[in-house]
Protein backbone atom coordinates (compact mmCIF):
# COMPACT_ATOMS: atom_id res chain seq x y z
CA UNK A 1 0.00 0.00 0.00
CA UNK A 2 2.78 2.41 0.95
CA UNK A 3 4.62 1.73 -2.31
CA UNK A 4 1.45 2.39 -4.30
CA UNK A 5 0.94 5.71 -2.51
CA UNK A 6 4.55 6.72 -3.16
CA UNK A 7 4.17 5.80 -6.85
CA UNK A 8 1.02 7.91 -7.09
CA UNK A 9 2.79 10.88 -5.49
CA UNK A 10 5.76 10.52 -7.84
CA UNK A 11 3.50 10.22 -10.89
CA UNK A 12 1.56 13.28 -9.77
CA UNK A 13 4.76 15.29 -9.30
CA UNK A 14 5.95 14.17 -12.74
CA UNK A 15 2.76 15.45 -14.37
CA UNK A 16 3.12 18.78 -12.57
CA UNK A 17 6.77 18.97 -13.64
CA UNK A 18 6.06 18.27 -17.31
CA UNK A 19 5.25 21.92 -18.19
CA UNK A 20 8.62 22.94 -16.74
CA UNK A 21 10.37 20.22 -18.76
CA UNK A 22 8.68 21.40 -21.95
CA UNK A 23 9.62 24.97 -21.09
CA UNK A 24 13.28 24.01 -20.70
CA UNK A 25 13.31 22.28 -24.07
CA UNK A 26 11.46 25.15 -25.76
CA UNK A 27 13.72 27.85 -24.34
CA UNK A 28 16.85 25.89 -25.33
CA UNK A 29 15.67 25.47 -28.92
CA UNK A 30 14.37 29.04 -29.26
CA UNK A 31 17.42 30.64 -27.61
CA UNK A 32 19.80 28.78 -29.91
CA UNK A 33 17.67 29.73 -32.92
CA UNK A 34 17.71 33.37 -31.82
CA UNK A 35 21.49 33.32 -31.42
CA UNK A 36 22.02 31.72 -34.82
CA UNK A 37 19.77 34.22 -36.58
CA UNK A 38 20.97 37.31 -34.70
CA UNK A 39 23.34 38.51 -37.42
CA UNK A 40 20.64 38.08 -40.05
CA UNK A 41 18.51 40.70 -38.29
CA UNK A 42 20.84 43.45 -39.48
CA UNK A 43 19.03 43.46 -42.81
CA UNK A 44 16.25 45.55 -41.21
CA UNK A 45 17.87 48.52 -42.96
CA UNK A 46 16.87 47.04 -46.29
CA UNK A 47 13.46 47.00 -47.90
CA UNK A 48 13.72 43.20 -48.12
CA UNK A 49 14.34 42.11 -44.52
CA UNK A 50 13.67 38.38 -44.25
CA UNK A 51 16.44 37.93 -41.66
CA UNK A 52 14.97 40.58 -39.38
CA UNK A 53 11.49 39.08 -39.62
CA UNK A 54 12.81 35.57 -38.90
CA UNK A 55 14.84 36.67 -35.88
CA UNK A 56 12.03 38.87 -34.58
CA UNK A 57 9.44 36.12 -34.75
CA UNK A 58 11.75 33.78 -32.88
CA UNK A 59 12.25 36.54 -30.28
CA UNK A 60 8.50 36.95 -29.83
CA UNK A 61 8.25 33.17 -29.30
CA UNK A 62 10.95 33.46 -26.59
CA UNK A 63 8.95 36.26 -24.96
CA UNK A 64 5.74 34.20 -24.92
CA UNK A 65 7.62 31.18 -23.55
CA UNK A 66 9.02 33.28 -20.72
CA UNK A 67 5.57 34.65 -19.96
CA UNK A 68 4.33 31.06 -19.59
CA UNK A 69 7.21 30.21 -17.23
CA UNK A 70 6.65 33.27 -15.05
CA UNK A 71 2.89 32.66 -14.95
CA UNK A 72 3.44 29.01 -13.95
CA UNK A 73 5.92 30.16 -11.31
CA UNK A 74 3.48 32.70 -9.89
CA UNK A 75 0.18 30.86 -10.13
CA UNK A 76 1.12 27.20 -10.66
CA UNK A 77 1.46 24.39 -8.08
CA UNK A 78 3.07 25.42 -4.79
CA UNK A 79 6.14 23.21 -5.26
CA UNK A 80 7.00 25.01 -8.50
CA UNK A 81 6.42 28.58 -7.32
CA UNK A 82 9.22 31.07 -7.91
CA UNK A 83 8.92 32.12 -4.27
CA UNK A 84 10.33 28.74 -3.21
CA UNK A 85 13.73 29.51 -4.71
CA UNK A 86 13.88 33.30 -5.28
CA UNK A 87 17.55 33.82 -4.34
CA UNK A 88 17.48 37.24 -2.69
CA UNK A 89 16.61 36.40 0.89
CA UNK A 90 19.02 36.50 3.81
CA UNK A 91 19.08 32.74 4.27
CA UNK A 92 19.39 31.92 0.57
CA UNK A 93 22.19 34.44 0.05
CA UNK A 94 23.97 32.87 3.01
CA UNK A 95 23.57 29.49 1.32
CA UNK A 96 25.02 30.95 -1.88
CA UNK A 97 28.09 32.03 0.07
CA UNK A 98 28.46 28.51 1.48
CA UNK A 99 28.13 27.06 -2.02
CA UNK A 100 30.95 29.28 -3.29
CA UNK A 101 33.17 28.16 -0.42
CA UNK A 102 32.44 24.52 -1.29
CA UNK A 103 33.37 25.12 -4.92
CA UNK A 104 36.75 26.51 -3.87
CA UNK A 105 37.28 23.13 -2.19
CA UNK A 106 36.26 21.35 -5.43
CA UNK A 107 33.04 20.06 -3.87
CA UNK A 108 29.55 20.38 -5.31
CA UNK A 109 26.86 21.90 -3.07
CA UNK A 110 24.31 19.40 -1.82
CA UNK A 111 20.83 20.74 -1.21
CA UNK A 112 17.43 21.03 -2.86
CA UNK A 113 17.20 22.06 -6.50
CA UNK A 114 17.60 25.76 -7.27
CA UNK A 115 18.73 26.72 -3.81
CA UNK A 116 21.82 28.79 -3.07
CA UNK A 117 24.15 29.39 -6.01
CA UNK A 118 22.01 27.31 -8.38
CA UNK A 119 19.02 29.55 -7.69
CA UNK A 120 21.10 32.67 -8.29
CA UNK A 121 22.34 31.35 -11.64
CA UNK A 122 18.82 30.40 -12.67
CA UNK A 123 17.52 33.83 -11.73
CA UNK A 124 20.34 35.44 -13.72
CA UNK A 125 19.27 33.39 -16.75
CA UNK A 126 15.65 34.47 -16.41
CA UNK A 127 16.74 38.12 -16.20
CA UNK A 128 18.94 37.81 -19.29
CA UNK A 129 16.28 36.14 -21.42
CA UNK A 130 13.59 38.50 -20.15
CA UNK A 131 15.80 41.47 -21.06
CA UNK A 132 16.40 40.07 -24.53
CA UNK A 133 12.77 39.16 -25.09
CA UNK A 134 11.49 42.55 -23.91
CA UNK A 135 13.96 44.66 -25.91
CA UNK A 136 13.57 42.38 -28.92
CA UNK A 137 9.78 42.66 -28.84
CA UNK A 138 10.05 46.45 -28.59
CA UNK A 139 12.32 46.46 -31.64
CA UNK A 140 9.85 44.26 -33.50
CA UNK A 141 7.13 46.88 -33.09
CA UNK A 142 9.24 50.07 -33.22
CA UNK A 143 11.81 49.53 -35.97
CA UNK A 144 10.85 50.78 -39.39
CA UNK A 145 12.38 48.40 -41.95
CA UNK A 146 14.30 50.17 -44.68
CA UNK A 147 15.70 52.86 -42.35
CA UNK A 148 18.40 53.01 -39.66
CA UNK A 149 17.46 52.84 -35.98
CA UNK A 150 17.69 56.25 -34.30
CA UNK A 151 16.93 57.84 -30.94
CA UNK A 152 14.99 55.64 -28.53
CA UNK A 153 14.88 52.73 -30.97
CA UNK A 154 18.67 52.79 -31.29
CA UNK A 155 18.98 52.78 -27.48
CA UNK A 156 16.72 49.72 -27.32
CA UNK A 157 18.78 48.04 -30.03
CA UNK A 158 22.02 48.64 -28.10
CA UNK A 159 20.41 47.37 -24.90
CA UNK A 160 19.40 44.23 -26.79
CA UNK A 161 23.01 43.72 -27.90
CA UNK A 162 24.21 43.97 -24.27
CA UNK A 163 21.82 41.16 -23.36
CA UNK A 164 23.11 39.08 -26.26
CA UNK A 165 26.64 39.38 -24.87
CA UNK A 166 25.45 37.98 -21.52
CA UNK A 167 24.02 34.78 -23.01
CA UNK A 168 27.42 33.01 -23.28
CA UNK A 169 28.08 33.88 -19.62
CA UNK A 170 24.83 32.27 -18.53
CA UNK A 171 25.31 29.24 -20.77
CA UNK A 172 28.83 28.71 -19.43
CA UNK A 173 27.54 28.77 -15.84
CA UNK A 174 24.50 26.62 -16.52
CA UNK A 175 26.10 24.02 -18.80
CA UNK A 176 29.16 23.93 -16.57
CA UNK A 177 26.97 23.07 -13.59
CA UNK A 178 25.18 20.33 -15.56
CA UNK A 179 28.51 18.80 -16.62
CA UNK A 180 29.89 18.99 -13.09
CA UNK A 181 26.85 17.18 -11.71
CA UNK A 182 27.06 14.58 -14.46
CA UNK A 183 30.66 13.81 -13.49
CA UNK A 184 29.43 13.00 -9.99
CA UNK A 185 26.69 10.71 -11.29
CA UNK A 186 23.83 13.22 -11.07
CA UNK A 187 22.56 13.25 -14.64
CA UNK A 188 20.07 16.09 -14.27
CA UNK A 189 20.00 16.65 -18.03
CA UNK A 190 18.22 13.31 -18.43
CA UNK A 191 15.31 14.71 -16.44
CA UNK A 192 14.76 17.30 -19.15
CA UNK A 193 15.23 15.28 -22.32
CA UNK A 194 14.20 11.80 -21.20
CA UNK A 195 11.78 12.50 -18.31
CA UNK A 196 13.78 10.15 -16.08
CA UNK A 197 12.30 11.28 -12.77
CA UNK A 198 10.22 14.00 -11.12
CA UNK A 199 12.78 16.23 -9.44
CA UNK A 200 12.47 19.09 -11.93
CA UNK A 201 11.41 22.40 -10.40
Amino acid sequence: MMNNQQDEIQNGNARLANPIRFWHIAIIVLALAALLTGDLADDYKKVEHVGFLLHSNIGVAVFLTLCFYVAYGLFGPQEFRLSRWFPFTKERLRQTGKDLVMLTKFKLPEHKRRQGLAGLVQFFGILVFSWLATTGTLMYFLIEPGSKAQGFVRAVKEAHEVGTALIPVYLALHIGAVLAHSLTGQHVWKEIFFFKNSTIE
